[in-house]
């Protein structure tokens, strides 16, 4: 069976801070015992850039795996907009080095 978990009964309709991501990552879904979990961001209506940065990174780093759905196209961007900056920084997640810069590029 897939664990459901609804992001607004954790944050409300804002996810705000780095830490209530990686305090939501360390109390609820590592501890659960189901490997597939569905994160559901119904009613979510903003997430920071930081909260999104740190929501990749630790689903990178997770032995679970997540699906997330019903993001907002507001949530969609900025998960995106994070997407693309890693990108562009050379950024890749591996569980030795949670952030880590592929090629560093002069400018």
């Amino acid at each position: 069976m897939i664990k459901k978990i609804l992001l607004n009964k954790e944050f409300g309709e804002n996810i705000l801070t780095r830490n209530s991501i990686a305090s939501f990552f360390n109390e609820k879904i590592n501890n659960l015992k189901d490997d597939e979990i569905t994160i559901d961001f119904k009613n979510i209506i903003f997430i920071s850039r930081s909260s999104a940065a740190e929501y990749l990174k630790l689903r990178e780093n997770s032995n679970k795996n997540l699906l997330e759905k019903n993001m907002s196209n507001e949530v969609k961007s900025m998960f995106n907009l994070v997407e693309k900056q890693f990108r562009n920084a050379n950024f890749t997640f591996t569980k030795e080095t949670p952030c880590e810069i592929v090629e560093s590029v002069v400018i």
